[in-house]
């Protein structure tokens, strides 16, 4: 579901690619006329609009896993996953989520095992939600030292300070990739119900 507006044009003739090759049955779907017709009616935020555009994406996964008695796989990882580098209720809305438990850096490692294009696995990371958008860029860090700091803390219970040392990763982005894990729990657990 690309946004014509937004979607590199290569981005959506790989995605393409991979579905024909998988022999997939797909749907082209462009997001654009419909974010466009919602910006008609709130109050801009580049951020959230950039936000709605994986809502909009939700929504019709949703559609279609119900017109059709499916359930909504997830593409989400452990990396993004950890960070909360994801839309709530966006492209984190699933109902199955088989490579949560992989870092990205293993993902590229597993990509690469399944035979999938070296020009897509080296490809920028990049939820496509403004134009010129790339995760890195935004996150201000590197998947491998995301990957390497998160395994560290979350995986091998490490302090930042030993993280730091057995990285080799300044400690100021150690520290910056800690917050992010602990600022966007909310977003990696099921809202909790209310005691009146």
């Amino acid at each position: 579901m690309p946004d014509s507006k937004i979607t590199p044009k290569a981005d959506t003739e790989d995605a393409l690619k991979i579905v024909d090759k998988l022999g997939l049955e797909y749907k082209l779907i462009d997001i654009n006329p419909i974010h466009s017709e919602y910006s008609k009616y709130i109050e801009p935020n580049p951020l959230a609009l950039g936000n709605l555009r994986a809502r909009i994406r939700a929504n019709i996964l949703y559609y279609y896993a119900n017109a059709k008695n499916y359930l909504v796989l997830g593409s989400g990882d452990k990396s993004e996953f950890l960070i909360g580098y994801f839309t709530k209720y966006g492209d984190g809305a699933a109902d199955l989520m088989p490579i949560v438990s992989l870092y990205k850096t293993q993902i590229k490692e597993f990509a690469k095992f399944l035979g999938v294009p070296s020009s897509i696995i080296s490809k920028k990371s990049s939820p496509s939600l403004w134009e010129g958008h790339l995760a890195e860029s935004e996150l201000g860090s590197s998947y491998e030292e995301i990957d390497a700091v998160l395994h560290c803390t979350v995986d091998n219970n490490l302090s930042l300070k030993d993280t730091a040392s057995f990285t080799g990763i300044e400690p100021s982005i150690v520290d910056k990739i800690h917050k992010l894990y602990k600022k966007n729990e909310h977003k990696r657990i099921t809202p909790k119900a209310c005691q009146l």
